[in-house]
């Protein structure tokens, strides 16, 4: 039996699901997983968790565990080390130093979504190359991180994967008495989740209510630093009597929010540094039969393949024209959503990213004829 150790600091829900899926399989490996204090796992089954702080946690790629990761690495010994983190950060960076000093001939899967070539300060582009230049394969969460990752330099296998979706939890069921809640019975509700930032695009939904009928009303689930000024602006328009901010939710929440929704909007604007590397709640509006209208930032377009609408990220023109045809074509929309539904069973689904992962980790065991430490 092998040890897989899982380091993480973004993607626990991913790492649930994958210990579900393992246990479930009856897959032949001993986990070990560090999580950031705070956070916890549903599923941790009979493997060990260790719930470590982060310091720097507000910074991308600074972000780090302390002294205590070398002694869970020492303590594990592990045959897999999946870094399910930026493979440019500190935290993958530290995991394969501390891995190396205790010379493990561990096997290394890195992760990776950037989607922007060279974008990052020269130091972490030291860390970076170390990281590359010792790992195994990768995996990717789009196609268009794969040729960055290669730009590079790296020449090991790359496979692009899913961020999967629990469709078991995010479909479509009736949500009268909450849309009663929110005061969006008998409207047209165009939803948005996520951080209210400006490169998400979220200036523009406030200017696009002013050009929609009465009936239209916008949801947006999420909080963030650009709430007063979408507040203020939606103030100014005469629209915010049809904007309804509801801020943070619980994510067992969402479902029920997603589900008072007619049509998911993602309107993200590429930036200088940064882009829309996979975008996961089009995934989790596509599996509650929400048909989604995106701009055409980083991935967007990936993602909803065929099912759905894009427009050229930042065109009020092209947004406003794509949401009118949708409110007056309701059949077109109902047909959306259930080719949404498909297409996320088909190609994002929880299950196909936990069978990829799995399948990754057979791989690697077999190429280095891994045995764990007696």
């Amino acid at each position: 039996m092998m040890n897989v150790l899982i380091v993480t600091r973004s993607f626990v829900r991913e790492v649930n699901s994958l210990l579900d899926y393992a246990a479930h399989v009856n897959f032949p490996a001993k986990f070990f997983v560090i999580i950031p204090e705070g956070t916890e796992l549903d599923y941790p089954g009979g493997n060990n968790v260790s719930q470590r702080k982060i310091y720097f946690a507000h910074r991308m790629r600074a972000a780090c565990y302390g002294p205590s990761l070398f002694k869970d690495i020492l303590a594990f010994r592990p045959d897999i080390l999946h870094l399910f983190e930026e493979f440019s950060g500190l935290i993958a960076f530290q995991s394969l130093l501390f891995n190396r000093i205790l010379e493990r001939k561990s096997q290394v899967l890195l992760y990776s979504a950037e989607n922007l070539p060279r974008n990052m300060h020269a130091l972490f582009r030291l860390t970076m190359c170390y990281v590359i230049n010792r790992s195994d394969a990768a995996l990717v969460c789009s196609h268009g991180v794969k040729p960055i990752l290669q730009a590079e330099g790296y020449a090991k296998p790359i496979e692009v994967f899913p961020l999967g979706v629990d469709t078991s939890r995010f479909y479509k069921f009736p949500v009268e008495s909450l849309k009663t809640q929110l005061k969006l019975d008998e409207k047209f509700v165009l939803g948005y989740v996520g951080r209210l930032l400006a490169i998400k695009g979220v200036f523009l939904l406030i200017e696009m209510m002013q050009h929609l009928p009465e009936n239209a009303h916008l949801l947006m689930v999420g909080s963030g630093p650009e709430e007063f000024q979408l507040r203020h602006k939606a103030a100014v328009l005469h629209v915010d009597h049809r904007i309804h901010f509801v801020g943070s939710i619980p994510y067992k929440e969402l479902p029920r929010y997603i589900n008072c929704m007619d049509i998911g909007v993602v309107p993200s604007q590429t930036t200088p540094y940064w882009k829309e590397q996979f975008g996961r709640v089009l995934v989790e509006f596509m599996s509650c039969e929400v048909p989604v209208i995106g701009s055409n930032s980083g991935s967007i377009p990936e993602v909803i393949g065929d099912v759905g609408y894009i427009f050229q990220e930042n065109s009020l023109q092209g947004l406003i024209r794509m949401i009118h045809f949708l409110m007056q074509q309701p059949a077109k929309t109902e047909e959306l959503g259930k080719l949404s539904r498909k297409r996320v069973i088909k190609c994002y689904s929880q299950d196909i990213m936990c069978e990829q992962v799995i399948n990754m980790y057979q791989r690697l065991s077999h190429n280095a004829l891994l045995f764990t430490d007696g």
